[in-house]
């Protein structure tokens, strides 16, 4: 018997000791048995949305086969967040990691705390184009079109800079 397995999308972002949090992250989703880190984007330097008072993030995207449930995605990427010190206190606030789902295969999915695809993908650059980067032909199920006709959609630019699959220096 074989078990199937769905594309996801998850974009991963920190302003605080980024390198190191992203860096962190990473390895603990290619350390999960239950899912198979397969594209990862340039990491892009942000300024930071909502409370500007704060340090720049660096934001990227990973796209991994699974076998979890949406849900249970959602718990792993959580447990990560939690393992690194992520505190909910301030909204829009400084994070050590940040892990959102955008896209789980073509599920469209809306309940209290957990929305796919990402209600904000395509009005954020810093969500959007690394995206776009390493999946330009996947498809947004709400709008039935692939990411990378959605750039006309970005409303709001943070992008300062992109370097390689690795940390600014």
């Amino acid at each position: 018997m074989t078990t199937s397995t769905t594309w996801s999308y998850i974009a991963l972002g920190s302003n605080i000791d980024a390198e190191r949090n992203v860096t962190q992250a990473i390895r603990l989703l290619e350390q999960s048995s239950h899912l198979e880190l397969r594209h990862q984007s340039s990491w892009y330097r942000t300024r930071a949305w909502g409370m500007e008072a704060q340090a720049d993030f660096i934001n990227l995207v990973v796209g991994v086969q699974t076998q979890l449930s949406a849900r249970a995605l959602l718990e792993a990427t959580q447990a990560i967040e939690a393992r690194l010190q992520r505190t909910r206190t301030v909204k829009n606030g400084p994070r050590t990691i940040d892990l959102d789902i955008l896209l789980f295969g073509d599920l469209v999915l809306d309940e209290a705390d957990l929305r796919i695809p990402h209600p904000a993908l395509a009005h954020r650059d810093f969500m959007l184009l690394p995206l776009i980067e390493i999946a330009p032909d996947a498809l947004h199920p709400e709008f039935g079109l692939p990411v990378s006709a959605l750039t006309d959609q970005i409303r709001f630019r943070q992008i300062l800079g992109k370097g390689p699959a690795s940390p600014f220096k």
